[in-house]
């Protein structure tokens, strides 16, 4: 659509950029469209309206404290939410091809300065907050692909209500980084109709973090937060625990409200669990750093997978943990995930897992300590599936649940599967401890059958376990080639009545795998 513009006397375009001195002026009208490929400097006023288009393809963007982006609650004096146009962050090839930089002219400390009614990030190598200042969305932050990379400084979304965070996922989210110190992730008054609010953030470009907040009290909270490698002794400074917590900490602080019905929700994956945490996942909590005694400890609260914290599908290998808050926790909180540490039921075992036929799958775990076990699950899951679930409920073969000695359990799986299969155990302790075993890989079996056989040359071809083309190859014993053709399908009908009485061999052929054989089988004619 092609777009048209009201400009200001004082505004001006240079070969280096585009500026708007004080007192200049820019509206972009409902509907229209802009494309800016130079940078912006904004000393005045760049105006837009509910459906107009900023398409920036510059380097930098830049405006000053006193500058300002309005949108229709600034010319009507009004206050509607998601107004004003939306300013896209894009990337060309040929025209910008790495990382684009904002210089946002506002302070979240100070709550003043420049901000951006709506902003879409659709650079793949990201949007970088320059030195010495904060950026403000008032209304929506989309990602289209590519990240917000806060380098040590503050995005704040909303304006007198939380605003809103969409497209974001495992690949596109805001960047914390990785340290104690840096930038936050800011929302405003979240409660009320806004109950539930997503904030996705993560320590770097390929570590996704994210955490979700429900005030179901009456007083709305302005919140902050962002995600740090590693869980410190002291929240943000002595030794680091890596064995039996999530490695990643998360420091939440609220500029307005309080702590007395906040409910917090922690998503994670399962590439950032100690190496003590994974076995007993099942019996992790969210933990919080109480100053001056340590990270405090809870019963197991349980956990959800797959992860939901994202605009797209699930995430497979993502937990979340909640936990609810009553009781005035102080307005700066670090909050990680650990496990359920306390002395009780423990096992050592090894666990294994293999087909035994089309139909059967044996699995095998011999245990040389248990202690205070409850029972095992045997759990699976296929391929397609997104989860395990339980196939068989295995009380332990010692004395209350409790040996030193090596013990051996069997356990025949019937799994008439064409797939991928995993097994593992889920173990119960009597003292409500989970824990799991070594997760198997099982493959499958390929079954080519020819039937009737001995046939008078009409027979039927059933496969198994293969879902691509077959070439099938006919030979007599003296190794003439007697029919070529391809298998389509897991039950074909073959007729060939012209072959003589006795005896051949069928050569299968894989048409996808080098034309490697598949199968040989012996065949015999009959008139």
């Amino acid at each position: 659509m092609a777009a048209w513009l009201l400009l200001g006397s004082n505004m001006c375009f240079a070969q280096t950029g585009v500026y708007i001195p004080a007192g200049g002026n820019i509206s972009v009208h409902a509907h229209d469209t802009l494309a800016i490929f130079s940078d912006v400097k904004n000393d005045g006023r760049f105006g837009s309206l509910k459906g107009s288009v900023i398409n920036f393809y510059g380097n930098k963007w830049e405006n000053s404290n006193d500058a300002a982006l309005p949108d229709e609650n600034d010319y009507n004096n009004s206050s509607l939410q998601y107004m004003g146009g939306n300013f896209r962050f894009l990337q060309v090839k040929g025209i910008n091809t790495g990382a684009q930089h904002i210089y946002g002219g506002y302070s979240a400390s100070a709550k003043a300065g420049a901000s951006f009614p709506n902003l879409s990030v659709g650079n793949s190598n990201g949007v970088y907050l320059d030195d010495l200042t904060d950026l403000k969305i008032r209304h929506l932050l989309n990602f289209e692909t590519g990240h917000v990379l806060l380098n040590g400084w503050n995005l704040v979304v909303g304006d007198g209500y939380p605003g809103d965070i969409t497209g974001y996922s495992d690949k596109a989210f805001v960047v914390t980084g990785t340290q104690p110190g840096g930038g936050f992730l800011y929302r405003e008054q979240i409660g009320g109709p806004n109950n539930i609010v997503t904030l996705p953030i993560g320590t770097t470009a390929n570590s996704y973090s994210p955490m979700a907040v429900r005030n179901t009290n009456s007083n709305p909270v302005d919140l902050h937060a962002r995600v740090f490698d590693s869980v410190y002794q002291h929240g943000i400074s002595g030794s680091t625990n890596a064995t039996d917590y999530v490695l990643k900490t998360w420091n939440i602080g609220l500029d307005a409200g309080s702590w007395d019905d906040l409910s917090v929700k922690l998503q994670h994956t399962d590439q950032d669990e100690g190496t003590a945490f994974t076995p007993y996942r099942d019996s992790s909590y969210v933990t919080r750093y109480v100053e001056g005694v340590g990270w405090d400890t809870l019963p197991p609260s349980g956990l959800v997978n797959p992860g939901t914290l994202t605009s797209g599908a699930p995430l497979r290998n993502s937990y979340i943990n909640r936990r609810d808050f009553h009781d005035g926790t102080p307005r700066n909180t670090y909050l990680s995930i650990a496990t359920y540490n306390q002395q009780g039921s423990d096992v050592a075992l090894f666990f294994e897992a293999h087909r035994e036929t089309i139909r059967w799958v044996g699995t095998h775990w011999r245990t040389t300590r248990e202690v205070n076990l409850d029972h095992y699950e045997l759990q699976r899951r296929r391929e397609v599936e997104d989860s395990f679930y339980t196939v068989a409920r295995i009380a332990p073969h010692s004395l209350n649940g409790t040996s030193n000695g090596p013990l051996d359990y069997n356990y025949r799986d019937d799994d008439m599967y064409d797939n991928w299969t995993y097994y593992r155990l889920k173990i119960f302790g009597r003292d409500g401890k989970i824990f799991y075993s070594a997760i198997r890989p099982v493959p499958w079996v390929i079954l080519i059958t020819i039937s009737p056989n001995p046939n008078d040359g009409n027979f039927r071809v059933t496969t198994f376990g293969i879902h691509h083309k077959l070439r099938m190859v006919i030979h007599d014993v003296a190794g003439r080639e007697r029919d070529s053709r391809m298998i389509t399908g897991n039950n074909t009908i073959v007729s060939k009545t012209d072959l003589p009485a006795g005896l051949y061999i069928v050569t299968f052929y894989d048409t996808e795998d080098d034309n490697k054989v598949a199968a040989t089988i012996k065949m015999v004619v009959v008139h």
